[in-house]
């Protein structure tokens, strides 16, 4: 299928799931540009980045259209302020520390108040970072009663790998969990559910999806 045709697919199952008016972020990591103009001429606005320089180069190859850049990748403390210059979110702050960084570079860059996400490590897996979930309410306090330049949005999660739509008939008790853990977060919203896993995360009430592999193909 084309792009277009992956599109309009993934935008219908998000209109015949979701239990809320859920968002396609579109993951653009390692995708070529003309891939992004074509999925932006559909209406597609929201594009989420995994890499601060690949983010720096593409904000600035397309700074003509209308996009809002998301950053959905493992923050570097010296790439922070680069990412902020571009990204209008960043949803994977981890630590009160980034946090701190992120507020000062974007008072700095005037653009406050920062919309950002907690990430939670949602099966405290070695290879993923994020907060365990019994530790999001407290450092979503913490910055709220500390750092007036950010705006927490919510949470966004990957869970681990054994959770998928073709493995689960029923929505898993940790996607209700972190639905229920989201509400209590900021705004409310939770960014769940990637290519592999999106009905389930549709069904537990996501408010964004983000889709990479069955909206553009494989990455080159």
């Amino acid at each position: 299928m084309t792009v277009a045709q992956r599109h309009s697919k993934i935008l219908q199952k998000i209109r015949s799931h979701t239990k809320v008016n859920a968002e396609l972020i579109a993951v653009s990591k390692l995708q070529p540009i003309d891939k992004i103009i074509a999925l932006h001429r559909l209406g597609q606005r929201k594009f989420g980045e995994n890499y601060a320089q690949e983010l720096a180069d593409k904000a600035k190859a397309l700074e003509g259209l209308e996009i809002e850049w998301i950053f959905i990748g493992h923050i570097q403390s010296n790439k922070i302020r680069k990412i902020v210059s571009c990204a209008n979110e960043i949803q994977t702050v981890a630590s009160f520390s980034h946090a701190q960084q992120i507020a000062r570079h974007a008072k700095d860059l005037g653009k406050v108040p920062y919309p950002i996400m907690l990430e939670v490590n949602a099966g405290e897996e070695l290879s993923k970072s994020g907060q365990a979930l019994d530790q999001i309410k407290p450092l979503a306090d913490q910055i709220a009663s500390e750092l007036p330049e950010l705006r927490v949005r919510g949470l966004m999660a990957i869970p681990p790998d054994i959770y998928s739509d073709a493995a689960c008939s029923a929505v898993p008790l940790l996607y209700q969990e972190l639905r229920t853990l989201a509400d209590q977060i900021g705004d409310g919203l939770l960014s769940l559910g990637m290519s592999n896993d999106m009905r389930l995360a549709l069904e537990s009430g996501t408010n964004f999806v983000r889709v990479g592999t069955a909206l553009f193909g494989s990455r080159p």
